[in-house]
């Protein structure tokens, strides 16, 4: 019993024993893959954030050979992960010059322990690209064990630093070609950080000279003193730029005028970065400038000096037109005056004495009809004679001596002038007036009636014409008589040898008006006098 108890006893002891080692067994394996696992999602968490990267991420071993590559240097080289680890560059089919600096650069990290940082072109599917790559050693027990690297694109990098080189270029180019023009820049504490040739040239300082001085450099003593320079960044500040045109002062001490402004220079944001200022040299202009404005003032008064000479002269001239124009019209009045009385002599005196002598000649013959017939006839012929010239004589007086004027008259005598004129021959002459014209001032109706009476009397002796129109119009500044006919013509250009139109001429100008002589289309000719009514 005791035997059999003690066997009993040794089997669960030994059954005991291995049950717990399996647990063990079982607890660390569970604990392995539980690690396992925990790497593995780590290490699926890695490759997933080296495969989202742009960069290309990578590592080599102490022979060059790569140890691992992201998935954007595997798609660079379209290759997969199995065909690039454990192979250089070399094997990957580098350019031979390129594979040789990359693995030397290699060899060269693990030799010094530092990183090492370079760039290269490299042309593959993607074309044409420039790249930036830094390797860097993994230390491990006292020494290198690795070296990993990173490779970024700079293609759209390095080509706006060119860009920006060649604008900055372009712009130090222009700028510094503009030698007319001085151009520098302050910052915001108003020191001078930019210079250029322009403004060496200007204002005589050089550029290591100027750079680090105050903006108020170039002004004036008078302008520091009002703080000019100030007052400019303020204006430029609030309105964007402010004009600056004055006095400005070289390094020699001598003043140069100065045509400028001062603007203000913001960053992309907006925000200030300091100011800019474009001077140039004026001076000359500014010379120029102030003597054409002495000449123009010395001009001016020497305007108004001959001004003040021609408008005394003008008012002489007038004073001395005006008595012209009325002895003129005192003339005129005085030859009316004369032929008014003239007519009278000749219709009381002349006209009357030849009546009575015809009477007589007819009562001689009369008497001496029975004695002697042939004496008789002789005396009655006379008297007949001196009839006739008794006509004659009245119809002298009658154009010397025209009909009452006044009022209406014009137009009455006007009518009875185009009756006299038909009397005389063949030639039919009308007479048209404007409705309701009326000349109440009695010298202008006189001349326009003498003016008539003057073309109708030369047409009817030298014109030829079957028909005369004469006509009288008025309007609010003018009244004018025409004379119009159908007869030969003359040229208005020819000097006349008679004294009617030069008579006429001046009737209309004595009083202010002016005559008109022209060729009619249809043939004849058409004698215009307008003169100005007063208001």
């Amino acid at each position: 019993m005791a035997k059999k108890g003690g066997r009993a006893s040794v089997t669960q002891k030994g059954k005991g024993v291995g049950s717990t080692g399996l647990t063990k067994q079982k607890r660390a394996e569970s604990k392995l893959k539980a690690l396992s696992q925990q790497m593995e999602a780590q290490l699926n968490q890695f490759e997933s954030v080296m495969s989202s990267l742009p960069d290309f991420v990578y590592h080599f071993d102490l022979e060059g050979r790569f140890t691992y590559a992201n998935q954007s240097l595997l798609d660079l080289l379209e290759k997969t992960r199995e065909e690039v680890v454990g192979r250089n560059f070399h094997d990957l089919d580098y350019p031979p010059e390129l594979a040789t600096r990359l693995q030397q650069q290699i060899q060269e990290v693990i030799k010094t322990g530092r990183p090492l940082k370079d760039e290269t072109p490299y042309t593959s599917a993607l074309g044409a690209r420039q790249y930036e790559y830094l390797f860097s050693p993994l230390p491990g027990k006292g020494k290198v064990e690795a070296v990993a690297g990173v490779t970024r694109d700079i293609t759209e990098r390095v080509a706006g630093e060119q860009q920006l080189r060649h604008s900055e270029e372009r712009f130090r180019l222009l700028v510094d070609g503009a030698r007319d023009y001085a151009i520098f820049q302050i910052n915001l504490e108003n020191k001078i950080i930019y210079w250029s040739a322009g403004a060496e040239r200007n204002f005589g300082w050089t550029a290591e000279e100027a750079l680090g001085q105050p903006g108020r450099l170039i002004f004036t003593p008078e302008d520091r003193a009002i703080k000019r320079e100030e007052t400019e960044m303020r204006i430029a500040l609030k309105e964007g730029c402010a004009s600056d045109r004055r006095w400005h002062i070289r390094k020699d001490g001598t003043r140069i005028w100065v045509d400028g402004v001062m603007r203000r220079l913001d960053d992309a944001e907006g925000n200030l970065r300091g100011f800019a200022k474009i001077a140039r040299d004026a001076t000359e202009e500014r010379a120029a400038e102030e003597d054409l404005r002495r000449a123009r003032d010395e001009l001016e008064l020497r305007v108004e000096e001959r001004t003040r000479d021609l408008t005394a002269i003008n008012r002489e001239l007038e004073r001395t037109m005006a008595e012209r124009q009325m002895l003129e019209k005192e003339l005129l009045e005085i030859s009316e005056r004369e032929k008014r009385r003239i007519g009278e002599d000749l219709h009381d005196i002349i006209c009357q004495e030849l009546t009575a002598t015809a009477l007589f000649l007819k009562s001689r013959a009369k008497n001496v009809e029975a004695e002697s017939p042939d004496a008789a006839a002789t005396l009655e012929e006379s008297a007949q004679i001196v009839n006739r010239n008794v006509g004659l004589a009245r119809d002298l007086a009658r154009g010397l001596q025209p009909a009452d004027l006044k009022g209406a008259g014009l137009k009455r005598a006007l009518h009875a002038l185009a009756d006299q004129a038909c009397e005389k021959g063949e030639m039919k002459c009308h007479f048209r007036a404007a409705r309701g014209v009326r000349v109440t001032d009695d010298t202008i109706a006189l001349h326009l009636y003498r003016v008539a009476q003057e073309a109708v009397n030369n047409a009817v002796k030298h014109s030829g014409a079957k028909n005369l129109l004469i006509v009288l119009d008025k309007n609010t500044e003018n009244v004018c008589v025409t004379v119009e006919d159908d007869g030969k013509g003359f040229s208005p250009r020819r000097r006349s040898k008679g004294l009617g139109l030069h008579i006429m001429r001046y009737r209309a100008n004595a009083l202010g008006g002016h005559l008109k002589i022209e060729k009619r289309k249809r043939g004849g000719m058409q004698i215009t006098c307008v003169i100005p009514v007063k208001q």
